[in-house]
């Protein structure tokens, strides 16, 4: 296994172990989502008071490359069955949205993570709940 296997395993495994907080998303309870490009963990959600704008919510997402980021203050509003927590960083905004599901929901919306910069939306894609579903075991 190459060198850039071995850094992201490792990688990706220190933000499963560390930031494996429980985040409400598709009815149940989740640490870590991930897809092709990102893998993150949203935690302190309990700061959330139901009140629009509260909470102060931590986020810690690392791209394929392993480049990490760790944000506090993530405020969080729901509107509409969906619920958006942003995070603020220099001029990058980072945005994990939700739906608010039932269980009973048989295709409910993945959730979905949105960067942008200057307010300019640079990506966007939705997360699921298989924290290193995107790493090539193969040699």
């Amino acid at each position: 296994m190459n060198i850039f296997k071995k850094s992201c395993i490792f990688c990706l495994s220190i933000l499963f172990i560390c930031f494996s907080w429980s985040i409400p998303v598709e009815g149940g309870v989740l640490g870590v989502l991930s897809n092709k490009e990102w893998t993150i963990s949203v935690g302190n959600e309990q700061s959330f008071t139901g009140r629009n704008g509260t909470g102060n919510l931590s986020y810690y997402g690392c791209d394929q490359k392993c480049n990490c980021i760790n944000l506090t203050g993530g405020k969080m509003i729901c509107r509409n069955g969906i619920c958006e927590t942003g995070w603020q960083n220099k001029n990058f905004t980072y945005v994990y949205s939700f739906p608010i599901t039932t269980s009973d929901d048989s295709s409910p919306t993945p959730p979905t993570l949105k960067i942008l910069s200057n307010y300019k939306i640079i990506y966007q894609g939705q997360l699921y709940p298989k924290a290193f579903d995107n790493v090539d075991s193969g040699n």
